[in-house]
């Protein structure tokens, strides 16, 4: 029997090598098809001042662990000029080839991909099975969330990787504590923080979910949580602290500033987009919004049915997406499903515990997870303006990095390239330097102006403009409403006013 469960554990892992294969590649595929993102050139520059100058406070609002990971290929890079940091990124991205200079920026990222994959699918075999480690694992990496943003050079991944990894381990810890699971889970947690300052709340809250469903069924089973948990969980925090330390170059300001800048970012609050309509507080529902619209049908269907099935077996599962989710609901800064992203984790492990669970309707588990492959490869290499069907017309749902995040800049030079357009009008949404992507001839519109030939404009900006003032709405209304444009990529218009 021994022989045998290693043999269908190995057998789990090589299929979890393969997903994991494919993933990285799918998602390599897309590196070069899109220009930067608002917040890529900020990582990057970030990264590269603690590799080459030991500095952690280029950009005080994402601690450092992706973003040195980024910042690894350019750290021979000539040094940039100037003081500002969007500049200096913006010239890192343009010096050389722009394309290649994106994929090596984002291939780091690929590692956290891969992790996360990995993270989920270990946690549910140490939940269930290996057949729920590798089910898990593939309806994890067929979400077009999460291949979107494993695809670009931001710090959202890599957090949704540490989560898991950490639950997983305090799990461990709780049920059989010793110093070399104390270890794990100091590494674990120092990961998790040195990953996203979200994971500071969305931590302490599924690890106080986790532990009281493991003291509770440890009461009922009259074994519960053993004393020695709390040293070693003592212990586990220690050596967390010191890492964290470690990675913050030994100094625990950029750590603290970090922290109340994302605390003061949060209060006076964010432009926030939710069904056409602007708010700088966001709204409680945003999120819940955003992951019915943002999440496939079938992976819908197959987590509730999921979370229903092992509401009393393992109640955690669907506790700690509720605790990540009502966490999250109490943010003011609403701008993506990518804020709540590692809440796919506990959601995979409870569709594949659905699957597995329902033998009698494989069937329809297997429609379902067939429907998930498909849309998830009709869709590539657009993961991240995804949207489900009950959304027909996305930009009327949500905006931002669920839409347009400017990705499709670099489509619409190319466009204009082949078009041979000999001159543009730009009102995009981007934080690229435009004047140095290709462009023909342009101007970068910036007020109420009189526009006529070739326009482009991107489905953020719209949305800025017909919430900014009456003003801006006539005049962006005069020029476009009703008029016929030319779609490029998903989030960019490109019209002829003449």
């Amino acid at each position: 029997m021994a022989d045998e469960a290693f043999v269908t554990r190995r057998r789990a892992w090589i299929g979890i090598a393969i997903i994991v294969a494919l993933s990285v590649g799918r998602v390599a595929a897309t590196h070069r098809v899109f220009a930067q993102t608002s917040d890529e050139h900020l990582h990057l520059i970030a990264g590269y001042d603690i590799l080459k100058h030991r500095s952690w406070t280029t950009d005080l609002h994402h601690p450092p662990l992706a973003r040195v990971f980024f910042a690894l290929p350019f750290v021979y890079a000539p040094e940039p000029d100037g003081t500002d940091r969007a500049i200096r990124g913006n010239e890192l991205l343009t010096n050389g080839r722009y394309t290649s200079n994106l994929s090596r920026m984002r291939i780091g990222n690929l590692l956290f991909l891969a992790l996360a994959i990995i993270f989920v699918a270990r946690w549910a075999m140490h939940l269930y099975s290996p057949e729920a480690g590798l089910l898990s694992a593939a309806l994890f990496a067929m979400l077009p969330p999460v291949l979107a943003h494993g695809g670009l050079a931001t710090t959202d991944m890599v957090v949704t990787a540490m989560l898991p990894f950490a639950l997983d381990e305090l799990t461990r810890l709780a049920e059989r504590p010793s110093w070399r699971r104390a270890a794990m889970t100091g590494i674990a947690i120092a990961a998790g923080v040195l990953s996203k300052y979200s994971f500071l709340v969305f931590f302490p809250a599924a690890a106080a979910v986790l532990l009281a469903v493991l003291w509770i069924r440890g009461r009922r089973n009259a074994t519960p949580i053993r004393a020695m948990f709390l040293i070693f969980g003592v212990v586990a925090l220690i050596l967390a602290a010191a890492l964290i330390w470690g990675g913050f170059g030994f100094n625990v300001h950029p750590l603290i500033d970090g922290i109340a800048d994302v605390r003061h970012h949060d209060a006076t609050g964010h432009r926030n987009f939710l069904f056409e309509q602007l708010s700088w507080n966001g709204w409680w529902y945003y999120f819940p919004v955003a992951l019915f619209f943002k999440t496939p049908i079938p992976f819908l269907l197959l987590t509730l049915t999921g979370c229903a099935l092992i509401a009393r077996r393992r109640p955690e599962l669907p506790l700690l997406a509720a605790a990540i989710l009502g966490v999250a609901m109490t943010s003011q800064i609403n701008i993506g499903v990518r804020h709540v992203l590692p809440i796919y984790a506990p959601l995979a492990i409870a569709a594949a515990a659905a699957i597995l669970a329902l033998p009698r309707l494989r069937i329809a588990s297997a429609a379902l997870v067939l429907w998930l492959f498909v849309s998830g490869v009709a869709a590539h290499p657009d993961y991240l303006p995804w949207f489900n069907a009950f959304a027909p017309h996305p930009e009327t749902v949500l905006n931002d990095s669920n839409l347009d995040w400017g990705q499709d800049v670099l489509r619409l030079v190319r466009y204009t390239r082949h078009e041979h357009i000999p001159s543009i009008s730009l009102l995009l949404f981007t934080s690229a330097d435009l004047d140095r992507l290709g462009f023909p001839p342009h101007k970068v519109i910036k007020d109420v102006e009189e526009i006529h030939g070739w326009f482009a404009t991107s489905e953020m900006e719209i949305a800025i403009g017909e919430t900014h003032s009456p003003k801006v709405k006539n005049w962006l209304d005069g020029m476009i409403a009703g008029k016929p444009y030319t779609r490029i990529g998903k989030s960019i218009r490109l019209y002829h006013l003449d």
